[in-house]
């Protein structure tokens, strides 16, 4: 809640400093309608880009609490962001047509000719337009991991080319050198704060502890576990349910760094992360070594056993989304029938883990149940957990796994009257 006023109250500046610098005696013509109208899309854009980098800025106060929230804002403003940002575009387009009586293409021309730094904020704004077409989901499954990170991490420097010309252009800090120079000075904060969570602190961390894989361990024909470990891990603080990201540095994987969470429970000395090998990444890190030095960058998320409020739980994953909720069972106590844990597959060799799981079921942790079936005969339908689950209203659900499956089990928590409340997801995408 007060992130969101934080937030609010910034845009809530923004539209006010556009309202004063804008007397509606300036608004006569058409061309000043336009303009007027492209100052703030410009300005409400650019704070949008402020913001998304803010949330991807990896406070870690903000990461233990909001977690994969962060994410899932930072994903659902990218539109807006896009929309208003091409609003600009097209109407400072349109402002200079009307009042020159030009055609749009001589107009982008002379713009991009006579405006410094106009240039690089076209680049730069091209840059965003191609990061939220590389976030189209059909998009983004065919670039893979690897393609659509390597597009936003472009957006740092887009985000850079386009801030000049909000300064030299900007009728609202042209004409205000006090707006800009608190403008700058948030952008600098931003800007300190993600050089310093995302590069200098993950460089001192792994200086002091050392990170070598210790282990690598097949569980079936695609899932494989990697042991790894360290000098002080738990100086970190990590906890069941977090992750990293992982940087293996080994030939063909040194480039790259990946998200996995942890698929147990942290000691004082190691951390295992458990994955199926289905692309070319993740087929290549059977390759690795004990020895194999890594970089850790973490821990992030929120989604831990601290969520748990009611004594009853009830853990839904799907795929490979099993691996954070097998890591929060483990640290959960209670009686055996406590904790339900629901794996969720299309089929009995979707199964992963199911040993060790078997294994805390027999030693009275929780009650394992395996929910195989396709989607037309949906073993997790409202009807069926409850089956399942009769007390399921009183209880707390943790869900894990893909975006479909978490959303369509939502649905049907919510069919069975569970609060909204209650229910705490962590979705496995990119």
């Amino acid at each position: 809640m007060v992130l969101l006023v934080v937030a609010g109250g910034g845009l809530a500046g923004v539209v006010g400093l556009w309202w004063r610098q804008t007397p509606v005696d300036r608004l006569q013509s058409v061309g000043d309608c336009l303009v007027g109208l492209a100052q703030i899309t410009g300005l409400v854009g650019a704070y949008l880009v402020l913001v998304e980098i803010a949330l991807m800025a990896r406070f870690p106060y903000l990461e233990r609490r909001l977690g994969s929230w962060l994410a899932s804002a930072h994903r659902n403003l990218g539109g807006y962001l896009i929309l208003l940002l091409a609003a600009h575009v097209g109407l400072v387009v349109g402002a200079y047509s009307v009042s020159l009586r030009e055609a749009p293409p001589v107009v982008v021309v002379g713009v991009l000719q006579t405006y410094p730094g106009v240039l690089a904020a076209t680049v730069g704004f091209l840059v965003m337009v191609l990061a939220g077409f590389a976030s189209a989901r059909g998009v983004r499954r065919r670039l893979g991991y690897e393609g659509w990170h390597g597009i936003h991490l472009l957006l740092y420097p887009a985000a850079a080319a386009a801030f000049w010309h909000q300064l030299t252009l900007g009728a609202q800090f042209s004409r205000n050198r006090w707006a800009a120079g608190a403008w700058a000075g948030v952008h600098a904060v931003v800007a300190v704060a993600v050089v310093s969570n995302r590069v200098l602190i993950p460089l001192l961390n792994n200086r002091r502890h050392r990170f070598r894989v210790t282990g690598v361990e097949e569980h079936g024909a695609d899932v494989m576990s990697i042991y790894i470990s360290g000098s002080y891990v738990s100086e970190l603080g990590a906890e069941a349910g977090q992750y990293f990201r992982w940087r293996f540095m080994a030939r063909g994987l040194w480039y790259q760094a990946h998200p996995f969470s942890l698929s147990a429970a942290p000691n004082e000395h190691t951390f295992r992360l458990t994955f199926k090998c289905v692309g070319g990444y993740t087929r290549r890190l059977r390759r690795l070594r004990p020895g194999a030095r890594v970089l850790v960058d973490g821990p992030y998320g929120a989604f831990t056993g601290i969520l748990r409020r009611q004594r009853g739980v009830v853990m839904i994953g799907g795929g490979i989304g099993v691996t954070p909720l097998r890591a929060i069972a483990e640290t959960m106590h209670g009686r055996r029938r406590d904790i339900v844990f629901v794996q969720r597959a299309s089929k009995v060799a979707d199964l992963i883990l199911t040993r060790e799981l078997e294994a805390l079921d027999r030693a009275g942790r929780i009650i394992y149940i395996p929910a195989v079936g396709s989607r037309k005969n949906d073993p997790l339908s409202a009807e069926r957990l409850l089956d399942l689950v009769p007390d399921l209203g009183d209880r707390e659900v943790f869900i894990c796994g893909s975006a479909g499956m978490a959303a369509a089990v939502v649905r049907n928590l919510r069919r069975a009257k569970v609060r909204r409340g209650r229910i705490h997801t962590e979705i496995f995408d990119f």
